[in-house]
């Protein structure tokens, strides 16, 4: 394959962050989803390249084996996943109009994947509230309580910020009257705002018009949460029409209190599949295959992911605390990093395997995880807290930057790994 000219190239589009707005403004900024894009390459097979249109005259590109890192061994012959070789079509992170315009231009191709306009829609937490209060995903206690606003209700802050004064104080004493806005499209908890006690504030007066731009907002109590989990799912195509979603995997994720995106970690058996190890996981991943079929039913198929999160709810009386669990709090209408953390580990398995004696009826834990770059101590100190014989795959690609350099640990005991985890993020 030394002829490029001779390649049918996979051309992929690592437009993560574009929810937030300008569709590379993420990848050219922020070093933790440069890394994230590089890891999504390796899922594929050789024939794969980043590309970034207009991110610089001429565009540019990139091929899967100039990230392969050295851990993995030699570079991979073949996908992880056998859905990522049918289609030769240019392949986004997120469909948005812009980047389908901008394959159509500089790719003459169309986007693989269902329409922008579709993935949008589901795409759309408004959508999530909607499958999880009708699919009775939400506690009883909780479901009143979470309300969508249109971008209209926005622009008219008095009115609205009126309205929802009111509803503040009808809240139940165990919500401590706090509240959060958070945008509709969005992800890591960013733009989201908050308070406790009263709405009517300069923060969120400020942030309205923010928020309405960014296409409406969930108005919704602030949750103390003690656990996040993503189950990741394949939604079939319109050429299959009697096939039912594939669930690739459940995960536990690694987020800090404000939803900041620390990895993912869970449990694999020796065929390959992935759980997070929660108490609950079979009823998540139901849940998420519920919730996938519905997006189908709107038109959308591929990859995603399915959010949920374990909160503590302050009992009646204030004394104790009450464990539940909200389901379906957003659907990824995209590739996630859950699904490159199930790649990634179906990539390693094999090594798993044979070091960690992983065979029928085991478990072996595992992480995929980054830190800032500015910390170069926290992968030592993570391996300290490890039995000896852990795994430590250095991810990072072969021309290793300034951006941070990923992990994928495994674990005998997936207990071990998650106190390790803990006292390096302490999350």
């Amino acid at each position: 394959m030394s002829d490029d000219t001779a390649i049918r190239w996979m051309e992929l589009l690592p437009n993560l962050g574009a929810e937030e707005g300008e569709d590379w403004r993420a990848y050219r900024e922020r070093g933790p989803v440069r890394s994230a894009a590089h890891l999504w390459c390796l899922l594929f097979g050789p024939n794969a390249r980043l590309h970034l249109p207009n991110a610089k005259p001429g565009g540019s590109a990139d091929r899967r084996d100039t990230f392969w890192p050295l851990d993995l061994g030699s570079p991979a012959g073949s996908p992880a996943f056998s859905w990522l070789a049918e289609d030769s079509d240019p392949i986004a992170w997120l469909n948005t109009e812009s980047v389908a315009a901008q394959a159509h231009s500089n790719l003459s191709g169309d986007l693989s994947g269902p329409a922008p306009r579709i993935v949008g829609h589901v795409h759309d937490k408004a959508f999530a509230a909607e499958a999880a209060r009708e699919l009775a995903l939400l506690p009883r206690s909780l479901a009143p309580l979470v309300e969508v606003l249109e971008p209209e209700a926005l622009r008219a802050p008095d009115e609205l910020l009126f309205r929802l004064e009111r509803q503040l104080e009808s809240w139940p004493a165990w919500t401590r009257q706090r509240f959060t806005l958070k945008p509709r499209f969005g992800s890591s908890g960013r733009g989201r705002v908050g308070g406790r006690d009263r709405v009517d504030r300069a923060a969120v007066r400020g942030a309205l018009p923010r928020l309405a731009d960014r296409g409406g907002a969930i108005f919704e109590p602030w949750l103390e949460r003690v656990g996040d989990y993503s189950v990741s799912v394949l939604v079939p195509g319109p050429d299959e029409p009697d096939a039912l979603p594939t669930i690739l995997g459940s995960l536990e994720m690694w987020s800090t209190p404000s939803g900041v995106y620390r990895g993912h970690c869970g449990e694999v058996d020796s065929r390959g599949r992935v759980f997070s190890g929660d108490r609950e996981d079979e009823s998540l991943r139901a849940d998420a295959a519920a919730v996938a079929s519905r997006a189908r039913s709107r038109g959308f198929f591929g990859p995603c992911g399915v959010d949920s999160f374990r909160y503590h709810e302050p009992s009646e009386s204030g004394d104790t605390q009450i464990e539940r669990m909200r389901g379906a709090v957003e659907f990824n209408a995209r590739m996630t990093m859950g699904v490159v953390t199930i790649g990634l580990v179906r990539r390693a398995l094999p090594l798993v395997r044979e070091a960690l004696a992983l065979g029928p009826g085991d478990r072996r834990g595992f992480a995929l995880t980054y830190h800032d770059a500015a910390d170069d101590e926290w992968r030592s100190r993570l391996q300290a807290g490890l039995a000896p014989d852990a795994i430590v795959l250095d991810l990072a690609t072969k021309n290793a930057s300034a951006d941070p350099r990923p992990v994928l640990v495994f674990s005998r005991d997936p207990e071990t790994l998650r106190a390790a985890r803990r006292a390096v993020f302490d999350c």
